[in-house]
């Protein structure tokens, strides 16, 4: 066969060697066996596809190596197309919409948590309002004490004063023994402006009975006199206890020998019990002096 040759009709006598086999016989020339056609080189041919020796071929089967591999025939169902380039997106997406929900339960619980708080305030509120007594909360907001309608503050002035501690009327007094009440003399310190005289009556007595309803203890009894010599003493007694220490009564202004300018007082200590107190005063010996004042104190003057 010659190139160019298109593969149609049989070749010659000279070029075919078995042209005997399909002559006639007698040596005429009769028709020829028509031979397979063979296909042109030109021809497409499928893919894959080879023939040998003018037969058609098989078809060959696909490489092992990937690289060379249609992508038809590579496994996981062919080919997939392009990368999806949308998949990021789509998991950002996702996460926006888990985490807005998340926003969305948590301002739920948020507002169901205030509500509940401020309803519980709401309702201390209208029970003011309605009048009624409120107790103190422990937060320390809101210091409103509860308080009864038309119910008004103590008046300050109307505190009960303190008990005042025992002064004797001067005037009341139980005088024995030749005591008396006088005036003779001036700048006597009691409301009257008179006095008890004692100047030279020996065994004279004064008794000062009063109710005391302050607390029991020791308190200062003071003796206001006046006297124009020294060495002069009381001897008294307690709620029928005799006392060892006298009240002296001692001459302080020594310039002048007058009654009127020689007014002064001194003090013993003494306790006092709740209830009825007696205090009794004698004249034992040197006595001369005048009595205008007797009262008890909590503290020295």
């Amino acid at each position: 066969m010659s190139a160019g040759n298109t593969g149609q009709g049989t070749p010659d006598e000279g070029d075919d060697p078995f042209a005997y086999l399909y002559r006639p016989e007698g040596g005429a020339a009769g028709q020829q066996p028509v031979a397979p056609r063979q296909p042109s080189y030109n021809q497409v041919r499928p893919v894959g596809e080879r023939t040998f020796g003018g037969q058609q071929g098989y078809r060959q089967q696909p490489s092992p190596d990937a690289r060379y591999a249609a992508p038809e025939t590579q496994g996981g169902g062919g080919y997939g197309g392009p990368p999806d380039r949308r998949r990021p997106d789509q998991d950002s997406r996702r996460n926006g919409l888990l985490v807005g929900a998340i926003a969305v339960v948590l301002a739920v619980v948020l507002g169901v948590g205030a509500a509940i708080l401020f309803s519980g305030d709401d309702e201390g509120d209208d029970q003011a309002n309605g009048g009624e007594t409120t107790e103190p909360t422990d937060d320390g907001e809101g210091e409103d004490e509860g308080s009864t309608e038309g119910e008004t503050d103590p008046d300050p002035s109307e505190d009960p004063e303190p008990e005042e501690l025992p002064t004797a009327d001067i005037t009341q007094l139980a005088l024995g023994g030749g005591a008396a009440l006088e005036a003779t003399f001036d700048g006597a310190r009691s409301d009257s402006g008179s006095y008890i005289a004692l100047e030279g009556r020996q065994g004279a007595t004064i008794n000062w009975s009063f109710d005391f309803e302050g607390e029991p203890g020791m308190y200062y009894l003071y003796t206001g006199y006046s006297a124009i010599s020294d060495d002069q003493t009381l001897s008294f007694s307690i709620n029928g206890t005799p006392r060892e220490d006298p009240v002296n009564l001692r001459d302080y202004n020594t310039n002048s020998d007058e009654w009127d300018d020689s007014w002064v007082r001194t003090f013993n200590q003494v306790e006092l019990v709740r209830g009825q107190n007696s205090i009794q005063f004698t004249c034992d010996s040197s006595c001369d002096v005048a009595i205008d004042q007797l009262f008890v104190t909590d503290e020295q003057l």
